[in-house]
C-alpha cells in the first residue's frame, strides 16, 4: 500500500464535529476538507481552518439533507456515523453515473 493510500485509510475523526460537538481542530479540518469535495459551484469552498462556523454548519446540513437523505439534519458528524461514512466514502471514489 502506498503512503498516500495508508494516509487516506486512517483518516478519521476522533470526536464529534459540528453543532454541539467536541470540535477538535484536527477533526474539524478533516470534515471541512471532505465537505469541500461536495460543494458545488458557484459556492466557494470552505476555509479549512479547524473552526466550526455558520457556513460550515450550513454546508454540513446541506450534505446531510442531499447525500445522507436526513430529513432534519443535525449539523453534526460523529465518528463511525452515517454522515461520516458518506463524507469519507464518497470522497475516496470518483462520481459515477447510475446506469
Amino acid at each position: 500500500m502506498s503512503e498516500m493510500a495508508k494516509e487516506r485509510a486512517v483518516r478519521t475523526i476522533l470526536a464529534s464535529v459540528g453543532r454541539g460537538g467536541l470540535n477538535r481542530s484536527e477533526d474539524v479540518r478533516l470534515v471541512q476538507e471532505l465537505l469541500n469535495r461536495h460543494i458545488r459551484p458557484p459556492q466557494p469552498p470552505l476555509v479549512v481552518n479547524g473552526v466550526v462556523d455558520s457556513r460550515m454548519l450550513a454546508a454540513l446540513e446541506a450534505f446531510q439533507r442531499r447525500v445522507v437523505q436526513i430529513y432534519r439534519p443535525d449539523g453534526r458528524v460523529d465518528p463511525g456515523s452515517q454522515t461520516f461514512a458518506a463524507l469519507a466514502g464518497q470522497a475516496e471514489q470518483p462520481s459515477t453515473s447510475h446506469e
